[in-house]
């Protein structure tokens, strides 16, 4: 568990699906994320299981109400530094929750956290029509490294690009 000022980032339980689906369940949230709306409650609490088991998926919880969530996930052998000490990283956040700064608190600990067991690198990728997360990750530190097509099967109606940025430990703003 990671503990900020004002919120906690800690691995979800079961008993967070509602929360979870209150989001998760929102086109403006999971279609900057890549990912489609859940319809169900049922779909959410796989999600949830799937989280907990796995634990790469952070719960982001603010007063006790899980607010959004914050993936880390093992990234290939990297041609640049030699080793496969990167990390990436994607987030989610409720939209009541939006422009307060929580989902910043959020990420400068789990990001400091990785950069303390020894991580060299951690990437983001975004779309570049997403600007409120864009402005995030250089915020944090993120530098913009290149941009790419999406792979037909990851697009919903026409082919787009995602922007990928990179933080080293040297550039983070804590």
């Amino acid at each position: 568990m990671l503990q900020g000022p004002r919120v906690t980032v800690r691995p979800f339980v079961l008993t967070d699906t509602d929360d979870y689906f209150a989001y998760a369940r929102l086109k403006q949230v999971t279609m900057a994320a890549g990912m489609a709306p859940l319809l169900t409650r049922e779909a959410a609490a796989k999600h949830v299981q799937r989280f907990a088991r796995e634990q790469q998926d952070l719960a982001l919880v603010y007063q006790g109400q899980v607010i959004g969530n914050i993936g880390v996930y093992p990234r290939v052998l990297s041609l640049e530094t030699g080793d496969d000490m990167t990390r990436e990283i994607g987030y989610i956040l409720n939209p009541d929750f939006w422009h307060q700064g929580f989902m910043r608190e959020g990420l400068q600990l789990v990001i400091a956290d990785q950069f303390n067991h020894a991580i060299k690198a951690i990437w983001a990728g975004v779309f570049p029509d997403n600007q409120a997360s864009i402005h995030l990750l250089k915020r944090l530190g993120f530098v913009f490294q290149f941009e790419v097509p999406l792979p037909r099967g990851l697009t919903e109606h026409q082919p787009r690009d995602e922007q990928y940025f990179r933080l080293l430990p040297k550039q983070f703003e804590k």
